[in-house]
């Protein structure tokens, strides 16, 4: 058994130096992307040596997924957190929804540019597939009518999930001529108008027999 040292014992050092190397991962990210991410480099800014990583993940890909569950998770405790709150009409959770995820991802720079890149990294791509799959799954609940035979829920959410966070990014990166505000008015006309159909008392999008 290993004894505590001054009082902390090994599991609680491990945890500190995992977390000390999440943090560094983040702010080697948000620096260089993905790209300008190694263990050295993360290592140097953890102020830990090789050995405390290996001790935690298994190579740089292990680091890199472990960030990437942590941002979802953050991202999508944000989500719920906001949604529980929101008044009932759904222009304004619409509205909810596309401020928590700007605000969010804006919080972070290290989890919006690893998000922005997963989609390039074979170690990231299906979780972020996956990713994006539990957002839609989440937030169906925001549309109770069936759908129609012209327009799938699942889709429409897809689509307008995976178009808000890649915009979100842009505006990050300083690449969109569009301030916030305006970026979030934009995102949520978009959104309500795709979901109209989709909402409960739309009219039937061409169904029949």
């Amino acid at each position: 058994m290993t004894r505590p040292h001054r009082g902390v014992s090994a599991a609680d050092r491990t945890a500190a130096r995992r977390g000390r190397l999440l943090v560094a991962g983040r702010e080697q990210i948000a620096d260089g992307g993905i790209a300008g991410a190694s263990i050295d480099a993360v290592c140097r800014r953890a102020g830990l040596t090789k050995r405390y990583f290996y001790e935690s993940f298994d190579g740089l890909d292990g680091l890199l997924v472990a960030l990437f569950d942590e941002a979802v998770s953050a991202l999508g405790g944000a989500l719920g957190e906001a949604l529980t709150v929101a008044p009932p009409d759904f222009e304004l959770r619409v509205r909810t929804a596309v401020r928590t995820v700007l605000d969010t991802l804006s919080a972070d720079r290290g989890w919006s540019r690893l998000w922005a890149e997963a989609q390039a990294h074979p170690a990231l791509r299906a979780r972020r597939h996956a990713a994006l799959d539990g957002f839609v799954a989440a937030l169906s609940a925001e549309l109770t009518a069936p759908g129609t035979r012209r327009q799938d829920p699942a889709t429409t959410l897809l689509v307008l999930v995976a178009g808000v966070t890649e915009l979100v990014e842009r505006r990050l990166q300083d690449d969109l001529d569009i301030g916030d505000d305006a970026l979030v008015d934009q995102l949520v006309l978009i959104g309500v108008a795709a979901c109209a159909p989709l909402r409960p008392g739309a009219a039937d999008g061409g169904q029949t027999g």
